[in-house]
């Protein structure tokens, strides 16, 4: 593996584990995400599934790249590139930059990530 690809995969790694974290603390405390002093069931409610969904596609792109190049790889990345595209829109909806800036750096990883091991 090249000096740039092992770059690569750790920043992949990295944004990947920045990414579980924020689904974490959605979980554990929905008010950091909502921006609400007293969550609703219904947040805590998406917040729980939010994390469902970004834990396992998480570490899902988070290791492919350790471990198999190829199509499944690439799709994986693709998959979760696009799973943070989603996230970016919904922090610009939102007028949150925070939420725009990190899930747009993460998809761009993805991406770059995606095309050098397909």
């Amino acid at each position: 593996m090249s000096a740039g690809m092992i770059v690569l995969t750790v920043l992949n790694g990295v944004v990947s584990l920045i990414g579980i974290g924020f689904a974490l603390v959605a979980a554990l405390r929905p008010s950091a995400v909502s921006h609400e002093a007293d969550p609703t069931a219904g947040e805590r409610f998406y917040a729980w599934m939010y994390a469902a969904r970004a834990v396992p596609l998480g570490l899902l792109a988070g290791s492919v790249p350790f471990f198999s190049h190829g199509t499944v790889s690439t799709l994986a990345l693709v998959v979760a590139a696009v799973a943070q595209a989603g996230d970016a829109a919904i922090g610009a909806q939102r007028r949150d930059a925070v939420m725009v800036a990190g899930p747009v750096f993460a998809c761009v990883v993805h991406v770059i990530t995606a095309i050098a091991v397909s």
